[in-house]
Formats: structure tokens, C-alpha cells, sequence
């Protein structure tokens, strides 16, 4: 994955609409304004949920564009920004830009039952990778050869990321897989915790003097994430304040002997709030500038 530049972007997007590869795809499913009817629908492509019940305007659609809605991609991106620079949790209707010399029906079919996936204990369950706010995360648990499955017809992907740039994602190296993940188990716990992930980075953003999303990466939340589940927690709140006082103060904060008697006092009626918040403001800034704990 890499980031692209809104100039480039409308280049490659012209070029790509000009040669009749330019496609949007867009989930109308929480956002009713984008739900297609009468003929828009009928030029669209939508595709069919395998594991959900849905009406037509509830369905993921494909629409091709030309030239002429190329152009307009600007004013479609500031609109974009304007929109989910709000928050990380409403719903993003606009799912990306996807260019392909394959026809709609056969992408649209691919995708559709890539959206049903199997767990390793044999289950079905839904990977909504369409979602960018999902899709962001997946180069770093997939493997390469498995982006290239998820994705198959699909040469590239360009969406918003969570920080509201252009992010392009180039599937294929020098061989195009399809089919099915085969996801390990720690990739099926990763891909379950992008949703903690990104509530946890929408409370970092929300709190008062926050540094913003740039300081809350994906990677350390997913990591105090799991250190939570490892030190016991299971409580959502419980796990959420973990997580933001990793981000607070450092990412090992866990590990400090202030830290670890908190933790060794955990049980029965005594959770993670009510422990922390026993906590001074002299044992917090000992613990923020603690030295590297090995």
C-alpha cells in the first residue's frame, strides 16, 4: 500500500476512465442518500450479500466512470474529507475507486464471494474488506499472495484512509492469486480487533489536547490491545482505557513496576478503572518517563 497524491490520482483516474477501467464502489447500506433507484440502478452493478438478506438499495454497487464523473473527483474528495473528517465511526458510503479491465459483473461476482470467508474452525464469517476503514489494515495481516486472492480481478484500489489521504493499494506482484484467504488463527484475531482499533483511535482522537490520529498508529493500539487480553482484561471499557493510557504515556507502560502491582491487584470487584484511577499524578509521570523496560 502507498500513499498517492490527489494530482496523480485524477491522472490515473483519467487515464483509467478513458480506457474504461475506472470503476466506484459504493455501500448505500447505512447511508440511504446513496441508495441507487430507477435507471441509475439498472446501469449499475450490484452485488448480492452471501450472508446477509438485503434489498436492492441496500446492496454494494459498481458503477463505472467515465471521463465526464472522472473529472469531478476533486469536488468528490473535498466533499469526502468534509464529510468523515467527523469521526472515525459513522457510516463511509463511498467504499474507494477500483480499477480493472475486467467487466463489472465479473468483479462485482468476485467480490461478493469474497465477502464470505472461513474462519480455521470452519466457520463462515463476513470479512468486510470493502470497508476502507478496514481495508487499511489488511497489508499488514495478509499476506501478499492473499491480498492478491481477496482482491483478484481488481489491479488497484484507491480509497481514503482513516486520516483522510489517498491510499492506493496494488494487490498483484508477478502473480495474480484467486480464491479463497485460508487465514491463520492469529490472522482471524487480528482481523476481529480492527474494530477495537479503530474505536479506540476515534476515543484517542476525541480527548482533549489529543496529538490526533497520527499519534495513535494502528500498529501500537493493535499491540495494546493485545497486551490487554493478555494481562486479563476482557471489559470493554476496561480495555479501551488501557489502551489510552498506553498512548498517553508509552506503549510498554504496562510493564512498570508501578504498573505491575495495579495489575497483580485485579479481580473480583477491582477492575481496570477503578484501579487506575487510584493512581497519582506523580505515579503517572513516573511511569511516562520511565526508561526503555527490557
Amino acid at each position: 500500500m502507498r500513499s498517492v497524491s490527489d494530482a496523480v490520482w485524477m491522472a490515473d483516474a483519467n487515464e483509467a476512465a478513458r480506457e474504461g477501467r475506472l470503476y466506484r464502489l459504493v455501500d448505500p447500506s447505512e447511508s440511504p442518500d446513496w441508495a441507487l433507484s430507477g435507471g441509475a440502478r439498472q446501469r449499475a452493478t450490484l452485488i448480492r450479500h452471501p450472508l446477509l438478506a438485503q434489498t436492492p438499495a441496500q446492496r454494494l454497487y459498481l458503477e463505472r466512470m467515465d471521463q465526464r464523473r472522472a473529472a469531478a473527483l476533486a469536488s468528490q474528495l473535498d466533499h469526502q474529507r468534509a464529510e468523515r473528517g467527523a469521526g472515525l465511526l459513522g457510516p463511509v458510503p463511498l467504499c474507494g475507486w477500483l480499477i480493472s479491465h475486467h467487466a463489472s459483473t465479473s468483479i462485482a461476482t468476485y467480490l461478493g464471494r469474497q465477502l464470505k470467508q472461513m474462519t480455521p474452525e470452519g466457520k463462515p464469517a463476513l470479512l468486510r474488506f470493502y470497508d476502507p476503514r478496514v481495508l487499511e489494515h489488511l497489508p499488514r495481516i495478509l499476506e501478499r499472495w492473499q491480498l492478491s486472492a481477496l482482491l483478484g480481478p481488481i489491479d488497484r484500489w484507491v480509497y481514503l484512509d482513516t486520516e483522510m489521504k489517498l491510499r492506493a493499494l496494488d494487490p498483484h506482484g508477478e502473480v495474480r492469486r484467486l480464491g479463497g484467504l485460508k487465514p491463520s488463527a492469529e490472522q482471524w484475531r487480528a482481523i476481529q480487533r480492527i474494530g477495537q482499533i479503530n474505536r479506540c483511535r476515534e476515543l484517542y482522537r476525541t480527548l482533549p489536547g489529543s496529538a490526533g490520529l497520527s499519534a495513535a498508529p494502528a500498529n501500537s493500539v493493535d499491540a495494546l490491545l493485545v497486551a490487554a487480553h493478555d494481562l486479563g482484561l476482557r471489559d470493554r471499557a476496561d480495555v479501551a482505557t488501557f489502551v489510552l493510557h498506553g498512548l498517553i504515556t508509552r506503549i510498554d507502560f504496562h510493564r512498570h513496576p508501578i504498573m505491575q502491582t495495579l495489575l497483580g491487584r485485579l479481580g473480583g470487584r477491582l477492575n481496570y478503572i477503578g484501579l487506575s484511577n487510584q493512581l497519582s499524578d506523580a505515579d503517572w509521570e513516573a511511569i511516562s518517563n520511565m526508561g526503555e523496560m527490557t
